[in-house]
C-alpha cells in the first residue's frame, strides 16, 4: 500500500481539479454566480499542524508548543496553507501548502496568475498594502481589501470622522521605502484608489479600498454585502480541517500530506459541483411562507467521501453513482435565515 502511494503525486488530485471539475463548474452550460459580472475571489491563508516527523519537520519547519504558563519544551511541524476561493461559487482555484515561515501577502502574490480578468479580489486587513494591491491591479484585476485603522492616510481620516456611505477617490503613491520592491516587481510607482465608508450592524465603522471606481456601476451601499461574502473563505477553511478532517492526516510524509490537501480541495469542489442540482430542487421547494431550504452539507460532504472512490476508481457508471448522491444530498435539509 505504501510503495503504491508513493507512486500517486499530488498533482493526480490537482490536475483532476484543473482538468475536470473546474471546466464542469465554469462550462458553459452551467450557472455562474457573479455580481454585477464579475467573479468574487478571496486569497487567504491558515496554519496548519502537521504530523510529526522528520522529514515533513525538515521540509516545513518545527513549531514550538506553548500554553499560559510558556513553552512546554515539545514541538510539531506546521505549515500555512493559502487558498484562491471563488466566493460565491464555492469553488477552490487553487491550494498551496507551504512552511508557516513563510508571508501570506508574499504566497497570495504568487498565486495571482489563477485570477482572470475582471475578478475581484477581496482581502482582509493583513493584505491591504501598496503592493499587494498595486500587484492585484498591475494584472487587469480588482480589489476591495479591509483597512485597518493605522492603514493610508485617507482611510485613517474616514476612520476619523466616523461618517458611513462615504466615498472618496485619490491617489496613492508608493512610500519610499517600497519603491525599489515595486519596481523589481514591475508595480506602478502611483494608483487611482477609492475608499468607501460602511456602518456594520455592530454599530463599528468599516473602511474598505477598491479599485472599482465608477459609483454609479459600484454603489457604495452595496459593499457591505459584497465584503461579507468573504466570510465563505473563513468557513471554507474551518471546513476543510472540521468536515473533511484535513490535520487527520493519511500519511508522515510529505508527499502524503501534500495528496491530502489537494483530495481535500478536490473533494470540496466535487460537492460543490454535484450539490448544486439538488439545491436548486429545494430553492424550488420553499415558498414565500417557509424559510429557504439548504443542502445540509455536513450530510453532503460525509455521503461524498464515501463514495468518491466509486465514482473515480471503480466499474460502475458515473450516472449510478451521482443519482445516489442526489438522494443522499436531499436528506435532511436545513433552514437558514435571510
Amino acid at each position: 500500500m505504501t510503495h503504491a502511494r508513493a507512486k500517486l503525486k499530488e498533482s493526480a488530485f490537482i490536475e483532476l481539479n484543473r482538468d475536470c471539475v473546474l471546466p464542469t463548474i465554469y462550462g458553459s452550460e452551467h450557472p455562474i454566480k457573479r455580481w454585477r459580472g464579475h467573479r468574487l475571489v478571496g486569497i487567504d491563508s491558515s496554519l496548519v499542524r502537521l504530523p510529526a516527523s522528520e522529514e515533513v519537520g525538515q521540509t516545513f519547519g518545527w513549531k514550538e508548543a506553548s500554553n499560559q504558563h510558556g513553552a512546554t519544551g515539545t514541538r510539531y511541524p506546521e505549515a500555512r496553507l493559502s487558498v484562491v476561493y471563488d466566493l460565491l461559487n464555492r469553488v477552490g482555484l487553487d491550494a498551496r501548502l507551504e512552511p508557516s515561515t513563510m508571508g501570506e501577502v508574499a504566497l497570495a502574490i504568487q498565486q495571482l496568475e489563477h485570477l482572470q480578468s475582471g475578478d475581484v479580489e477581496i482581502n482582509d486587513r493583513g493584505f491591504t498594502g501598496y503592493v499587494y494591491l498595486a500587484s492585484v491591479w498591475q494584472r487587469s484585476r480588482h480589489f476591495i481589501g479591509r483597512c485597518s485603522t493605522g492603514s493610508f492616510l485617507t482611510a485613517q481620516e474616514m476612520f476619523r470622522r466616523n461618517r458611513a456611505n462615504q466615498s472618496q477617490m485619490v491617489w496613492l503613491f508608493a512610500s519610499p521605502g517600497q519603491k525599489a520592491e515595486c519596481r523589481r516587481l514591475g508595480l506602478p510607482l502611483k494608483m487611482r484608489v477609492r475608499f468607501v465608508s460602511l456602518r456594520l450592524p455592530t454599530g463599528e465603522l468599516e473602511v474598505l479600498a477598491t479599485s472599482l471606481l465608477d459609483e454609479a456601476l459600484y454603489p457604495t451601499e452595496e459593499f457591505l454585502t459584497v465584503y461579507h461574502r468573504r466570510w465563505g473563505h473563513e468557513t471554507f477553511h474551518l471546513m476543510l480541517k472540521g468536515r473533511l478532517e484535513l490535520e487527520n492526516f493519511s500519511g508522515r510524509t510529505v508527499e502524503a500530506i501534500r495528496q491530502d490537501v489537494q483530495a481535500a480541495v478536490l473533494l470540496a469542489n466535487l460537492e460543490s459541483v454535484l450539490s448544486e442540482p439538488t439545491q436548486a430542487a429545494l430553492t424550488e421547494q420553499s415558498t414565500s411562507e417557509t424559510q429557504p431550504l439548504q443542502v445540509n452539507r455536513s450530510n453532503s460532504y460525509h455521503a461524498l467521501k464515501d463514495q468518491v472512490l466509486d465514482l473515480l476508481y471503480r466499474d460502475i457508471p458515473a450516472s449510478t453513482v451521482i443519482e445516489k448522491l442526489m438522494k443522499l444530498f436531499k436528506g435532511s435539509p436545513v433552514c437558514f435565515a435571510l
